[in-house]
């Protein structure tokens, strides 16, 4: 998969002025901030080389912790305020980035998600890895007949609930990575799994915005290995 480095260095760099000042990433780059406002500005590029290592520094993991802990909002009883990131385009443009550089090479021809939360990323995901986008239902989809279906039980409050994936969206032996804005307990990613299996894919790749202690970490890897990532680790 072709990749230019140089353009998305100056995407990543967009994106980042918005949380951090130009100062702060003249300190991390070591890159003066004249130069980085013409990189943004699309005044001049990075060199190939420089635009990779620049890369590797704005999505490393130390960048990633800031980010979390700049955005990341717990009220008072543990809860955290996922609209302020599941709908942050500047963030879904970062994180979209990373699942590119991260999965680039891994075979994908779709990105599956399921409503409603985690379309937004999904779709910017889906976009740069030039893949099909599949949105897994709660309800059936009108206008068409046959559906694959699986049911689970969530956790909190008990209850039973069904996704829908309408037949013939994807091909056999597709393979299929699936995204998802928060995964705490797992139970929802595996029955997405579950569905994809039914329908004769191959899912065997998974990312997420957020991740919330470890529960999760046993069921996805029951069904992908090691081959997961999650942006932002929430104990």
């Amino acid at each position: 998969m072709n990749i230019d480095e140089r353009e998305l260095i100056v995407e990543v760099l967009s994106s980042l002025k918005k949380f951090f000042k130009f100062k702060e990433l003249e300190e991390i780059l070591s890159i003066t901030v004249p130069t980085l406002w013409r990189y943004v500005h699309g005044d001049i590029k990075p060199s190939v080389d420089r635009a990779r290592q620049m890369l590797l520094r704005l999505l490393d993991q130390d960048i990633v912790n800031q980010l979390r802990e700049r955005l990341l909002k717990i009220d008072n009883e543990g809860v955290i305020r996922t609209y302020d990131i599941v709908y942050n385009i500047e963030l879904l443009s970062y994180a979209s980035i990373d699942a590119l550089l991260w999965a680039q090479n891994m075979g994908f021809s779709a990105v599956a998600t399921v409503e409603t939360d985690g379309i937004a990323l999904a779709t910017l995901i889906s976009k740069r890895l030039n893949a099909k986008i599949v949105v897994i239902k709660r309800r059936k989809e009108i206008g068409y007949s046959k559906f694959i279906e699986v049911s689970y039980v969530t956790r909190s409050p008990p209850e039973v609930v069904s996704l829908y994936l309408p037949e013939d969206v994807l091909e056999y032996g597709e393979k299929v990575l699936v995204v998802d804005d928060l995964v705490r307990s797992g139970r929802t990613s595996a029955a997405v799994f579950e569905l994809l299996k039914k329908a004769g894919t191959r899912p065997t790749g998974f990312y997420a915005l957020v991740g919330i202690g470890d529960q999760w970490k046993p069921i996805i890897e029951k069904y992908v290995g090691s081959n997961y990532r999650v942006l932002f680790h929430v104990s």
